[in-house]
């Protein structure tokens, strides 16, 4: 397509809407510019063909010009499954689990039905997983965070997002559980200084607070403790994952924060990165959260995406802890029990699951019920790492699913895709909430 047409396009879809399209799929493209329509496909080139009422002929928009697609709602959703199943990749499956044997697990699927993985292909299971309590998502505007006039400054409003030309800053309270979990994405210009309190009690004009804060810039990235008594700041992670690691000037951030055990956990773009303690061992109480900007006038910071779940303790711990042992499979019990050994199968019982675990130290299998296990993490087979196709694209399922694919077909009910692992997949559409695209390097793929 020639750019005067796309530009031209682009000007009739964000005019207006269009009533008579069977569903209305936002894309955000890369210059941050907006478009409605349906998509039709994504190929292997990386291009997205997208339908819309406004034109005869469907768009066809560059490789590289779509960063994300976020699918319309449907009107009912599937109920959440009870296990997530992290694949060798590091992408996650939502499943219920039916039986294990030697070779694969066979698992059903509320989006793309029954399912047989390689258990070549397993990396963990977390069982008993619950839907996620939404504290909160947006941001929605900028009055929103305008809690305190002297806190709230030069953040403006747009497309989705908090944007910062300037030192800027803003806060707001929530109703946040004592286990809660906060997310957010980070995008600058030039070079980024991000200043981000959490459980903050928002105490206007007082010196001495007890708070965490998060601190990212040119020299990498931090989570602090500040405390009223004793030492004021005291780290608590600390990682030098500067700005120039991440070539698109984009970071997903993820702050798991158990005040109960005064423990927090961070992860990166999806990735666990970090772990640490309390250094104080009280934890602070409040419940706001402050987004400073202190970049100069000029560069354009951005802070989007910002949510805060309630925090599924045992689950997401056991996910985030070392496994142990990567030769061998690692079982961990709701009651914190642990064992290496190897599972050797999954079979129906009378009241669900039966997990059958040969443990390194016992004769005779572990029987336990499915209530009774937490989490899961197979073995990893001797392997060679090698290059392996860039898979563009990763498509968000409605609960915690995420799967990486090189190309996609849409249709009005379905999405048919291929996957590294799991090979052909055609996944229910209501079941898909959105696409991003990733960035273009080489994955690394696992080979015996």
């Amino acid at each position: 397509m020639r750019n005067s047409n796309f530009h031209f396009w682009l000007g009739l879809v964000l005019a207006g809407s269009a009533p008579g399209m069977l569903r209305a799929d936002n894309l955000i493209l890369a210059d941050d510019a907006r478009l409605t329509g349906t998509v039709r496909s994504i190929n292997e080139a990386g291009v997205v063909e997208l339908a819309t009422v406004l034109s005869p002929e469907p768009l066809l928009l560059k490789a590289g010009a779509v960063e994300k697609v976020e699918f319309s709602v449907p009107g009912s959703a599937a109920a959440p499954a009870g296990t997530l199943i992290e694949l060798a990749n590091g992408d996650l499956l939502p499943a219920a689990v039916e039986s294990l044997d030697d070779t694969s697990l066979h698992v059903v699927t509320a989006n793309a039905g029954r399912l047989s993985i390689p258990r070549t292909a397993l990396k963990s299971m977390q069982l008993g997983v619950r839907q996620q309590k939404v504290v909160y998502r947006g941001p929605k505007n900028s009055e929103e965070w305008g809690l305190y006039a002297e806190r709230a400054k030069n953040w403006q409003f747009a497309n989705d997002a908090l944007t910062a030309n300037g030192p800027s800053q803003a806060a707001r309270d929530f109703d946040a559980p004592p286990q809660f979990i906060l997310k957010f994405t980070l995008k600058w210009q030039a070079n980024p200084m991000f200043k981000i309190y959490f459980a903050d009690p928002l105490t206007p004009k007082v010196e001495l607070v007890d708070r965490y804060f998060m601190q990212y810039g040119s020299a990498g990235l931090e989570i602090k403790r500040e405390s009223s008594k004793g030492k004021r700041y005291q780290t608590v992670i600390q990682l030098p994952r500067t700005p120039d690691q991440f070539p698109s000037d984009e970071l997903a951030v993820e702050i798991r924060v158990d005040r109960k055990t005064s423990r927090l956990h961070l992860l990166l773009n999806g990735e666990p990165e970090g772990a640490g303690v309390d250094p104080v061992g009280d934890p602070p109480q409040g419940n706001g959260v402050v987004l400073v900007s202190n970049s100069p006038a000029g560069p354009v910071q951005e802070i989007r995406g910002i949510e805060i779940l309630e925090l599924d303790n045992a689950g997401t711990r056991h996910r985030a802890e070392g496994r142990g042992d990567v030769k061998t499979d690692s079982l961990i019990s709701r009651d914190e029990d642990r064992w290496g050994g190897r599972l050797i199968g999954i079979r129906k019982g009378p009241e669900g699951a039966v997990f059958s675990f040969k443990s390194d130290f016992q004769e005779e299998p572990l029987e336990l019920a499915e209530a009774d296990v937490s989490a899961v993490f197979f073995a990893k087979p001797a392997q060679t790492d090698v290059l392996a196709p860039v898979h563009q694209f990763v498509l968000r399922l409605r609960g915690e699913g995420s799967l990486r694919v090189a190309s996609c077909a849409f249709s009005a009910d379905e999405v048919s895709a291929r996957h590294p692992l799991l090979g052909p997949l055609k996944i229910r559409r209501a079941g898909v909430s959105g696409l991003e695209r990733l960035d273009s390097k080489p994955e690394v793929k696992s080979k015996e």
